[in-house]
């Protein structure tokens, strides 16, 4: 077992319950195929790193964690509590419990984070009682990462606002923690960032987020190219 853990939350992809600020420009059923597009390029891509990955599920979904089981080497996890913060506080707690020494929390909504964040996040836990966090443009983090429990920055927090990382930098910053705080990333929640992940993907491999390329194409969404107007 590694001393390094990368926990990663993600939810059932059921239509209706991910997604939901992309519809209507999709449907709820393709936004919930999109999003265990999304969840599958996730774990191939935390897969090859040198840590064990738990997933940690909102709920039981069988086909995701046969298909996890198949196609890579995550630990399936439920979460519990109510509300996010005690979600995620709990998947901390039970993290450390099981040996683990450096745990990064991350999740599935940004096919195209490059994987050498991941690895800073870690790197900068080698310091004692540090955290990083790495700020989404959205005003929220893509990623938190202790070597520490510090049930400040869950204890009342409140999500899905624009002040999200602020408060939680704040709160890490009044432990006495050594913060690191890394690039900024984006996170497809909105049409606005879906454009933004098909203009990206657009320049990247082919062989990049391959699932999240899938299922763009069979939804005929993907860059125009100036012979697609011919």
């Amino acid at each position: 077992m590694s001393t390094d853990a990368l926990v990663v939350f993600a939810k059932p992809p059921e239509p209706g319950r991910v997604k939901t600020r992309l519809t209507p420009t999709l449907t709820e059923e393709a936004a919930a195929a999109l999003y265990a597009a999304f969840l599958k390029d996730a774990l191939l891509q935390y897969a090859p790193l040198p840590m064990d990955v738990r997933l940690y599920l909102g709920d039981a979904a069988p086909t995701v964690e046969a298909w996890a089981q198949e196609h890579t080497n995550a630990e399936v996890h439920y979460q519990h509590g109510p509300g996010l913060g005690k979600r995620m506080a709990r998947a901390f707690v039970e993290s450390f419990a099981a040996g683990y020494e450096r745990l990064v929390i991350i999740g599935t909504d940004h096919p195209t984070l490059p994987t050498p964040f991941i690895a800073q996040a870690f790197e900068r836990l080698d310091t004692p009682r540090a955290v990083t966090l790495g700020p989404s443009t959205d005003g929220g983090y893509y990623l938190l990462g202790m070597n520490d429990y510090f049930p400040e920055l869950f204890h009342e927090m409140t999500y899905s606002h624009e002040e999200v990382f602020d408060e939680t930098l704040a709160r890490a910053h009044h432990t006495g923690a050594q913060v690191t705080i890394l690039p900024p990333w984006y996170d497809v929640d909105t049409p606005a960032d879906l454009h933004r992940l098909i203009e990206d993907l657009a320049d990247r491999p082919f062989s990049a987020a391959s699932h999240t390329r899938a299922q763009l194409e069979a939804l005929s969404l993907r860059k125009h190219q100036p012979q697609d107007a011919a």
